[in-house]
């Protein structure tokens, strides 16, 4: 009698069960509602890694539409949200400009169309850069720009700054679907 009594235990059990208070269910219960950092609808601008004090000079984003109407702010048409490359897991959102800096990934989320990309370092934001060449003023740095749709598979961009022939930083940003980043 005991051996089938326990033999309906073992049967029954995994029937009733109910996950317990922190386990893996109730994590997955509480996420599955937050935004993910990358869906099929989002952009990422990767800005890797650079050398001594490049990294902590920010590159602010442009986005035009097709029109040539800025619309970087325009929250009907754009969000965007950011992660660390050396925190991946965390996403974190923008509290005014949308900017990278070294070691950071944006996360665009944006309306079906086609954009103008493009990057930008004001000189109040160069960080006393010391160009390469002694008697070049400092300069706001652009990029080129980049022409996204929507409906391209291209979901992540690459942002690099520009070098002169000696491989020093010269001031601007380059934006392309492949990583140009030389070591």
């Amino acid at each position: 009698m005991k051996k089938l009594f326990l033999l309906l235990f073992l049967i029954t059990a995994p029937l009733y069960s109910q996950p317990v208070p922190g386990s893996y269910y109730d994590f997955i219960d509480a996420t599955k509602d937050l935004p993910a950092g990358h869906d099929k609808t989002s952009l990422i601008i990767y800005r890797p890694d650079n050398i001594g004090v490049l990294n902590d000079i920010r590159c602010f984003l442009r986005l035009q539409d097709e029109a040539g109407q800025d619309i970087t702010y325009d929250s009907s048409r754009i969000t965007a949200t950011y992660e660390w490359m050396s925190t991946p897991d965390i996403i974190r959102n923008y509290k005014h400009t949308y900017f990278l800096s070294g070691g950071m990934a944006m996360h665009l989320k944006l309306k079906k169309g086609r954009y103008k990309i493009s990057l930008y370092t004001p000189t109040d934001q160069q960080n006393n850069f010391t160009y390469p060449q002694a008697d070049t003023k400092a300069f706001q740095w652009e990029s080129n720009i980049f022409e996204y749709n929507t409906e391209n598979p291209t979901k992540v961009i690459f942002v690099t700054p520009t070098r002169n022939d000696n491989g020093f930083y010269n001031g601007g940003w380059v934006i392309d679907y492949k990583n140009r980043r030389k070591p």
